[in-house]
This record gives structure tokens, C-alpha cells and sequence, in this order.
């Protein structure tokens, strides 16, 4: 399926991880007219695919390989095993690895050496926006790659959101993102203590976020988790784990180290979400990280 004449419009995509974030970017790419294979084994995963008209596989051993290869997993090993699995069916030339996995810059500057000795070209992609930016095509892309590479991947990010070209090295995509969510998940945290500290003041935390929205003391996450972290959904519906922004996080404090980097605010957030961790929280709506202030928690 790879290998298409020079100039040509990439249309067949491998996309391995058919997750809560990869599956509906999986399904915008089939819509936008792209031939797309899911790559996922869970058999519960390739079931909801088949669902959505894609093709299946289990894994990438024995699935079709596309003009463009996406990796959207949920560590650097998983990332690390595909790559393993694709070189050992020998050379990659013509095919375009498009990374979209939040697993750091050592991990993705790792896996695009392996890939470009293959003879693949590779574009570091991680995204912002989660779930709800993959079903409606409003994800932030945080592309670096050549030029050559940005520019073959331009029709295929265009169903999926906006491209931010951050660099030219795959790794700085990985960066930006690290910068970002140390950020959020010190968002997340300071939103779920403010709202905690006004309940222990005797104020109702559901009045207290559209007071404090719009003010110097607001964040995206204050306005747009607050009012599920003040009246905590009665289904437990999760629109974005707990667990994504705690694995992030502690990305976060991993590269830090790495760097020499003096990053106080993510630490303590992450002993917050080491508290989450230990009350079984992880697998809720990220809001419930109040959870870790209310009393008796």
C-alpha cells in the first residue's frame, strides 16, 4: 500500500491505537476519504473500529502498511515495540511515521533514528485537545519534522485540526507538549484546590467558578472542569481520565530531571496525583482529582 509515485496525495493510513483519542481521529481520516487500518489488540478496540467501517488489524506485524504510519499509544515502549515490529518487515522507504503518542523527546528522537534508518520519514506530532478535540477535528498538532516531511503530512492533518510547526527535529513536537502539560496538570491541581479551599470558607464552590472565570485568577481548566469538580457528575461519566494528566505529569517531572530544570509546582502537583493514584481515583473524570482534598481523602 506504500510507495506512491512523488507529488502524490498520501490516501492509505496504518493507524496504530484505536483508543478514546486515537479511534475518532482514525474516524475523521476514513470520512475525509483516507483508507485507513486500525491497529489495536484489544479485540473490544478493533470491535468499536469495525464499527466506525475501518479495517482492522491486531497488531503491525501482519497489518496492511500505509503511505503514512500513526502511532497514537500510551508509553514509549508501546511506540518503541511498533517500530521494532515494522523494521523487522524490512525497509520503510516511502512510508511517513507521524508520532502522535505524548512519550518525551529522548523516547521520539529514539524511535525516528531507528525509523529513518529504515528509510522512512518521520514527523514528531503530539496533539492538545484530547477527546473532545479528536471527535471534532479541532485538535492543536504540534508538528516538527523537514520540511519535506511537514509538507507530506499537510492533507492528512487537515481532517484532524490545527498544525502548530514547532521545529524541524523530531523530539521538539515532544517538548512542546511536556511544556504544556506541566502546565495543565498544575491547572488541573491549583483549579481543585481553589474550589476546596472555598468550600472549607463556607462558599458554594458551583457559585464561586463563574465569579472567578474571566478574572486574573482563572485557567482553562478552572472554567472548563470546575463546574463537574463543584457538582460531580451523578453517572461518573469520563470525558478525559485522570490517569492521562497523572501519566503526563510524571513525563513532566522525568524530562525535568533530565534537564536540570528547578520545577517546584509540578512536584507538587504530582504528590496530588500520587494521592489520586492511591484512593483509585485514576480511572474517573480527571475533575474528581478534588476528590484528594475533600476531607478523610
Amino acid at each position: 500500500m506504500s510507495g506512491e509515485p512523488a507529488g502524490a496525495v498520501p490516501r492509505t493510513v496504518t493507524f496504530v491505537g484505536a483508543g478514546a483519542i486515537g479511534l475518532p481521529m482514525a474516524r475523521r481520516l476514513a470520512a475525509a476519504g483516507f483508507e485507513v487500518t486500525a491497529v489495536d489488540p484489544s479485540p473490544q478496540m478493533r470491535e468499536r473500529a469495525e464499527g466506525e467501517g475501518l479495517f482492522t488489524a491486531s497488531d503491525l506485524a501482519t497489518a496492511p502498511m500505509g503511505d503514512i504510519i500513526v502511532v497514537m499509544v500510551a508509553t514509549g515502549s508501546q511506540l518503541l515495540d511498533a517500530v521494532v515490529a515494522a523494521t523487522a518487515r524490512g525497509p520503510l522507504n516511502g512510508q511517513t511515521w507521524v508520532i502522535g503518542s505524548t512519550v518525551g523527546p529522548k523516547t521520539a528522537g529514539a524511535a525516528a533514528g531507528q525509523l529513518a534508518a529504515a528509510g522512512a520519514q518521520v514527523v514528531d506530532a503530539p496533539v492538545l485537545g484530547g477527546v473532545p478535540g479528536a471527535e471534532q477535528g479541532a485538535l492543536r498538532i504540534l508538528a516538527a519534522g523537514s520540511p519535506q516531511a511537514l509538507d507530506d503530512v499537510r492533507a492528512f492533518f487537515q481532517p484532524l485540526g490545527q498544525v502548530a510547526e514547532v521545529g524541524d527535529q523530531p523530539g521538539q513536537g515532544q517538548a512542546v507538549k511536556v511544556v504544556n502539560q506541566l502546565c495543565s496538570s498544575v491547572h488541573l491541581a491549583a483549579a481543585a484546590e481553589a474550589l476546596s479551599l472555598a468550600a472549607r470558607l463556607g462558599l458554594d464552590p458551583a457559585r464561586v467558578v463563574p465569579v472567578i472565570s474571566g478574572s486574573s485568577g482563572s485557567s482553562w481548566f478552572l472554567e472548563d472542569r470546575g463546574p463537574r469538580m463543584a457538582t460531580p457528575p451523578a453517572s461518573d461519566e469520563v470525558l478525559t481520565r485522570l490517569a492521562i494528566l497523572a501519566k503526563d505529569n510524571a513525563l513532566v517531572v522525568q524530562e525535568a530531571d533530565q534537564v536540570g530544570a528547578h520545577t517546584p509546582l509540578a512536584r507538587a502537583a504530582a504528590e496530588q496525583y500520587r494521592r489520586a493514584a492511591e484512593q483509585d481515583l485514576l480511572e474517573l473524570d480527571d475533575s474528581q482529582i478534588i476528590r484528594t482534598y475533600l476531607p478523610g481523602h
